[in-house]
């Protein structure tokens, strides 16, 4: 196995980085295991983690793959078992963002992961629209954003959670 090239200096050009490089350190069935309190289902789980591992370009399947890792790290020396979705009625959907034309076609609107809502909570006052356009922040892009965010709030809510309520 070769080495890696030394970091660029500033103003140097950076050496490109093979998909190939990316996608062997990619291992979807840590990020399955990871989702699992939130997706209990196998086929959702399968389905999220592959459009947040498995498509798009590869800088970004990898971005996805070591920031859940390391969350998913720090939940584990926090809160080794985070607790099971439960009753999700106050949880926020994720939209499928499609054409006009193409939704009315279609009955899924919405992805299977869905954001605690009291993640996003802590930092949107009680009045307004700053918790709307929060969700709309971090849900709109293509699925592997839009899923990526929403795993991620999802682990930040479980590692916030274990510190109680937000500070006033």
């Amino acid at each position: 196995m070769s080495r890696p090239a030394p970091p660029a200096r500033p103003g140097e050009p950076r050496r490109p980085v093979a998909s190939s490089e990316i996608t062997a350190f990619i291992v979807p069935a840590e990020i399955e295991a990871l989702l699992a309190p939130w997706l209990p289902t196998a086929t959702d789980r399968a389905f999220v983690v592959r459009c947040v591992l498995g498509e798009g370009p590869a800088h970004h399947r990898g971005a996805n793959y070591v920031l859940l890792r390391l969350l998913g790290e720090v939940l584990a020396r926090r809160a080794p078992h985070p607790a099971a979705a439960g009753d999700r009625g106050d949880d926020i959907a994720v939209p499928i963002r499609l054409p006009p034309r193409v939704a009315v076609e279609h009955d899924d609107t919405t992805y299977p992961l869905r954001i605690p809502r009291r993640v996003l909570a802590r930092l949107a006052p009680a009045e307004g629209g700053t918790l709307d356009a929060m969700v709309d922040c971090v849900t709109d892009g293509p699925p592997q954003h839009a899923l990526a965010n929403a795993a991620m709030l999802c682990l930040l809510d479980a590692l916030l959670a274990e510190d109680g309520p937000p500070p006033r």
